[in-house]
């Protein structure tokens, strides 16, 4: 009987042990917000997008000068949708968080309003929890594409 009880014991040990991975999952929800940005992006809800930087947030994007603040992160993203890039599709490869930071990469592709693609390639973001709310403190992604011809190197 206690070699019984033992070997549940030791049992129920090993489990939480192998499931510790589990239950230290993303706490700063990066796969849940990559989700909310795509479907604000593509639904042309930019204002509601940008309320997932922090305030002095932000953007670097491929060719350009860094971005700062949400409004500067805002006239990108209209730029864009000016551009005629229409529809984005973000996949989130790996996430983690510690304590109030938390960080998340993964894969976009974009596709302009005709349907056609438009650029793929790779991101990654760093996020701070900021009076119990995760936000994107900054963001950089990298098109997977050759340079526009003349581009700077």
């Amino acid at each position: 009987m206690i070699k019984r009880i033992a070997f549940c014991v030791f049992v129920v040990l090993l489990l939480a042990l192998v499931s510790l991975p589990l239950l230290a999952a993303d706490s700063s929800d990066v796969a849940g917000r990559a989700a909310t940005w795509a479907k604000d992006y593509n639904a042309g809800d930019l204002n509601a997008l940008v309320t997932l930087y922090a305030p002095d947030g932000c953007r670097m994007a491929p060719n350009r000068p860094l971005l700062r603040g949400r409004d500067a992160i805002l006239a990108d993203l209209k730029a864009g949708k000016d551009a005629g890039l229409a529809m984005v599709k973000v996949t989130v490869t790996a996430a983690d968080s510690s304590g109030d930071i938390g960080y998340g990469m993964g894969t976009y592709e974009v596709k302009r309003a005709d349907g056609s693609h438009a650029d793929h390639g790779k991101w990654m973001l760093y996020s701070k929890k900021v009076d119990g709310k995760w936000l994107t403190e900054c963001d950089i992604f990298n098109s997977d594409m050759a340079a526009p011809a003349g581009a700077k190197k």
